[in-house]
């Protein structure tokens, strides 16, 4: 039995404010969001956010709409 990371889709606007932005990143499985690494991934059809949070080692994929993308694109990635 082979298990993958989740995903889930980004819950923001494109106007939001980084913090909110980040908040929408949070782990789902402790959901902390200061120790999580993201980095955009928009190569293919389904542009989406690759995280990792530091403390629980979980990775999972945020995949974003194409203004969600612009708005993710504008932020520098994140590293804690």
């Amino acid at each position: 039995m082979s298990m993958h990371a989740p995903a889930d889709t980004a819950r923001f606007r494109a106007d939001d404010p980084d913090i909110l932005v980040a908040a929408s990143l949070a782990c789902p499985l402790c959901l902390r969001g200061d120790d999580v690494e993201w980095r955009l991934d928009a190569d293919g059809y389904d542009p989406s956010v690759q995280c990792l949070c530091r403390p629980c080692n979980e990775r999972w994929r945020v995949y974003l709409a194409p203004q969600q993308e612009l708005r993710i694109g504008l932020m520098a990635p994140h590293a804690a």
